[in-house]
């Protein structure tokens, strides 16, 4: 029985977020199907995190055990073959038994997409906020430099469970223009809570049209509350990679 890491692909604007669910289609529920097909036997797969319905990774890694006698390649072929086309194994390896994605993981990065103009884009809809009018990126990038290092940030999210903490250590988080009328916003992490990105962004975004004050991320630290409850929508964000020790 070997143990295995990959790295999984998805657009999940089909799926209701990654954790499998009962009565409704997830991320997590298709793949384990998949490996069914291949003699899988598990309870479950693990998983460096969940992503919300809609949201999207390119690097969502994942772990489980399998009896598997034809090598790495001729696996991520099966599995890919056995997948729809939104959900695709990018690599494999075999790893050691102890191999945690979730426990055993560095940092996550996430990169959010906007862009601005006065109808819906159908190209880039499904990956990206659009915008009636440009942001201006030096007052987000003010704002956004705020999130670094370690904080509470309890105004931008909350623990999974009761006991959790709501601390978080934010390496990198900044805005860059990639192209005309498209932003992108990169944050780098130990962890997030549940919604912690999309809440960001959303504050930042109301920053950039200047609809708050550039001092309200300070705030959201400082006193638990920016006031703000809304949400950047799910389809602008993507997990991009998970850091570990051996990377």
């Amino acid at each position: 029985m070997a143990h295995y890491k990959l790295i999984l692909a998805y657009e999940g604007t089909q799926y209701s977020g990654f954790q499998r669910q009962l009565e409704k289609t997830s991320v997590q529920g298709v793949f384990e199907d998949a490996l069914r097909t291949l003699g899988w036997q598990g309870r479950s797969i693990l998983t460096a995190g969940r992503t919300d319905t809609g949201v999207h990774a390119s690097g969502q890694v994942v772990s489980f055990e399998l009896d598997w006698k034809h090598g790495d390649q001729k696996l991520l072929s099966a599995l890919n073959y056995h997948l729809p086309a939104d959900i695709q194994v990018q690599r494999l390896e075999q790893t050691t038994a102890q191999f945690h994605p979730r426990y055993d993981a560095l940092a996550r990065n996430y990169l959010y997409r906007i862009y601005w103009q006065p109808a819906r884009d159908p190209l880039r809809d499904r990956f990206a906020w659009r915008l009636d009018l440009q942001p201006d990126i030096n007052l987000m990038n003010q704002a956004a430099a705020d999130l670094l290092g370690e904080h509470d940030f309890i105004a931008f999210g909350r623990p999974l469970s009761e006991t959790g903490t709501s601390f978080r250590r934010i390496e990198q988080a900044e805005w860059q223009q990639p192209g005309a009328s498209v932003m992108e916003f990169s944050i780098t992490g130990n962890a997030f809570l549940y919604h912690m990105v999309r809440r960001i962004v959303y504050v930042l975004v109301k920053v950039g049209i200047k609809e708050a004050p550039v001092g309200i991320i300070r705030q959201g630290l400082e006193t638990g509350s920016t006031e703000i409850v809304a949400l950047a929508p799910a389809r602008g964000l993507t997990m991009m990679s998970v850091r570990y020790a051996e990377d």
